[in-house]
């Protein structure tokens, strides 16, 4: 497949689960889904929202990288 066409699935797949979270009542975790999807890229902590967007971008697969401490992620669109 074409490297934009798979970057743009990437993208409304994210919007998608965006919308999924805010309609569950998740809202820490949508805000930082749409900080992921202005920015381009977001840094994920420890707290319970910081792993399901984790979880949400390892779905998506979306390119993570981590601390040399662990105790932080940074996940990219």
């Amino acid at each position: 497949m074409n490297k934009n066409l798979d970057q743009k699935i990437r993208r409304y797949k994210a919007m998608e689960k965006h919308r999924m979270m805010v309609r569950n009542g998740q809202l820490k975790a949508a805000k930082l889904m749409l900080r992921l999807l202005r920015t381009g890229s977001v840094s994920l902590g420890l707290d319970d929202d910081s792993w399901a967007v984790e979880a949400t971008c390892e779905e998506l697969g979306c390119r993570l990288f981590y601390d040399s401490r662990g105790n932080r992620a940074t996940a990219y669109l």
